[in-house]
């Protein structure tokens, strides 16, 4: 599957952020949001990466280590 933007590819991978999202609420971190978790693994585990697939970068959202997005951000 192709996407033309980031903002259409965001989208399409919403959900695993929703999901993501009650498992940050459920956590010491309820101060992670979604953008900052796209931004963490934009910026960094899929900076350099080609031809990710949608499950695999489902698996990354889901699986994402949130002390290490909170150490990225800098709080």
């Amino acid at each position: 599957m192709e996407f033309t933007s980031l903002k259409q590819l965001y989208r399409k991978l919403l959900p695993a952020f929703n999901v993501k999202r009650r498992i940050v609420l459920n956590s010491k971190y309820k101060e992670i949001t979604n953008e900052n978790i796209w931004l963490y693994l934009t910026e960094t585990k899929w900076k350099n990466s080609h031809n990710l697939s949608l499950p695999e970068m489902i698996n990354d959202i889901i699986t994402v280590d949130l002390a290490e997005i909170k150490k990225y951000i800098g709080w």
